[in-house]
């Protein structure tokens, strides 16, 4: 599974890759978390859970390819801070201190 993450709009109004995996080239642990996040990301999207409204919260598109599966890429559009409360989809997708 390839998962690209894009920072987009901001003051400059362009979109930033911020992060890319290929679960393949991940340590077991990491490609774990990865792929939870992304099954986090589609069971929201089922739930029909927009997320957090906001002009002014961070926004990221999460692009998913996964050869396992057929079909074209899913995108996930994501606002809000990945940083506050509980540890969250786009903390364990964004790069942090473990890369």
């Amino acid at each position: 599974m390839r998962v690209k993450v894009e920072s987009t709009g901001g003051f400059t109004g362009r979109d930033t890759v911020v992060a890319q995996y290929d679960t393949a080239d991940l340590p077991a642990a990491r490609a774990g978390r990865v792929r939870a996040a992304v099954d986090a990301l589609a069971a929201a999207r089922e739930r029909g859970d927009e997320g957090e409204i906001g002009a002014d919260l961070p926004a990221y598109r999460i692009t998913v390819s996964d050869a396992e599966k057929a079909g074209e890429p899913r995108v996930y559009e994501v606002r809000g801070d990945p940083t506050a409360g509980p540890p969250s989809v786009l903390g364990d997708l964004l790069p942090g201190p473990d890369g």
